[in-house]
Parts: C-alpha cells; structure tokens; sequence
C-alpha cells in the first residue's frame, strides 16, 4: 500500500490528490473574490434591488415582472423549437403520456444497444 492511496473494489484514489484539487479550486475561488470591488457599503443604494432603471416599488405586491418579460431573451433565442412544442401542445393528457412512453421506449433501446 502506498502511503495517501486507498485501494477499492472498484479502483484506488490518491488522497492526497484530491486535497491538492481542492486547495487549487480554493485558491482560484480566493483569488477571483480578490479582483472584486472592495467599495460596498450595506444600507445604500447599492443594495437595491435593479428594477429595470424605475424606481422600486415600495408595496412588495406591486413587485412583479412578468414571465414573458423575464423570459423574453430565452423565448426569443429559441423561438424555432418553441412553435414547435407550442405547436404540440394540446392540453390532453394522454397525448403527454403517449409521448412520454415513446421516450421513455427509445432510450431504453439506447440503453440495451
């Protein structure tokens, strides 16, 4: 046995590798907070939430986007496959389970292949 490797029924892994992956993942994390502004103050307008350039609301029920403003850049990137499925879509649910059973049988054959 080698000092620092573990040997399993499956393999062996190194100690001290995986302490060395996380110091390395702990440094980088330290050194990307460090390039950080350092001019935060709690209490300011820096703690505001963004609303768009208006003003925010101060009734917590008037703070609401809507999902097709939220979402508009997603919808909008992805707007060909997005008719499509909102082509597909009939409210019946057994046309969802009859699609969900021939997905669920192709990736089984994946699977078996």
């Amino acid at each position: 046995m080698v000092l620092g490797t573990v040997y399993t029924g499956f393999g062996f892994w190194n100690v001290y590798a995986w302490v060395m992956f996380f110091a390395l993942g702990a440094l980088i994390v330290l050194f990307l907070r460090s390039t950080g502004r350092g001019d935060y103050e709690k209490g300011t307008y820096q703690d505001e939430v963004f609303y768009g350039g208006n003003p925010v609301p101060q009734d917590g029920e008037d703070l609401a986007i809507p999902a097709s403003s939220s979402y508009w850049g997603f919808t909008k990137a992805l707007s060909r496959f997005y008719d499509v499925l909102v082509s597909m879509h009939t409210g019946i649910l057994s046309d969802y389970m009859g699609i969900l059973v021939v997905t669920v049988a192709v990736i089984s054959i994946l699977i078996l292949l």
